[in-house]
């Protein structure tokens, strides 16, 4: 497996006060079927997000440090702290708000994972998993959490799966990608080389392989202490129709 592309993500602002990295869309990312958006976002109590709607598709909330408070118009509260994720099937509409609830920063990935037209008017839903219940398991210098994926209790509609990797300094290893899944990589921290073509990669970049009709490994060389993100799902084909945070 190959790598076929390398975009940067653009530093922008959202909701109240928040800067974040928006990985995608971007002027030369524009949505990978079937991820609509990812940001980066690191936060202090200062900013957030107020009430506001989303219709169409899901969300999922990874906590990288801190914590972030979340309450909903279907009556739902939770705290997810660092480690710990949210999933929200926003469906035919629900209405939300996000805050830091540490003192500190708070910095996570939000992904947007797109629902077929036909399934864009289920009922809403939402699920907080807390850090201990992610799988996670490590060997020879290579940690891998299964945030969605066998053995993760995250029930999510998409065919997909999406993995936090740590490897040491100078570790190699093989990560099975399921057949006719669209991978992408985003680096947290360090540098490696990705693929069968051993593309360079640093931290804050998202590589984006080519997808094989079967299954397939993603082979990554560790070149410093090395952490990324290897998210992968099963293509619509639907162009989605983006009308704010609403996608038809």
């Amino acid at each position: 497996m190959d790598i076929l592309k390398k975009a940067l993500p653009v530093h922008t602002m959202d909701g109240d006060n928040a800067a974040l990295k928006r990985i995608m869309p971007t002027h030369n990312l524009s949505y990978v079927d079937p991820f609509l958006m990812m940001d980066h976002f690191s936060l202090d109590k200062r900013a957030g997000f107020h009430d506001h709607p989303h219709r169409g598709f899901e969300i999922i909330t990874y906590m990288l440090e801190g914590a972030f408070k979340h309450a909903d118009s279907a009556g739902n509260e939770g705290i997810i702290k660092a480690g710990g994720l949210q999933r929200i099937t926003a469906g035919r509409g629900i209405v939300h708000s996000e805050f830091p609830a540490d003192d500190g920063v708070n910095s996570g990935i939000q992904l947007w994972i797109n629902l077929e037209r036909r399934l864009k008017g289920m009922e809403p839903s939402y699920q907080d998993v807390e850090r201990e219940k992610i799988p996670e398991r490590e060997s020879e210098g290579v940690r891998i959490r299964t945030l969605v994926g066998e053995g993760s209790p995250v029930r999510i509609v998409r065919p997909m799966v999406y993995y936090d990797i740590a490897m040491l300094n100078g570790k190699r290893d093989l990560f099975p990608i399921p057949g006719g899944f669209q991978p992408l990589i985003y680096i947290l921290e360090g540098k490696g080389k990705f693929g069968g073509n051993e593309f360079p990669g640093l931290a804050g970049e998202v590589l984006i392989p080519e997808m094989s009709p079967e299954r397939s490994s993603l082979d990554v060389m560790a070149e410093e202490d090395l952490r990324f993100l290897l998210i992968a799902g099963e293509p619509i084909g639907e162009r989605p129709i983006f009308r704010g945070s609403f996608v038809d």
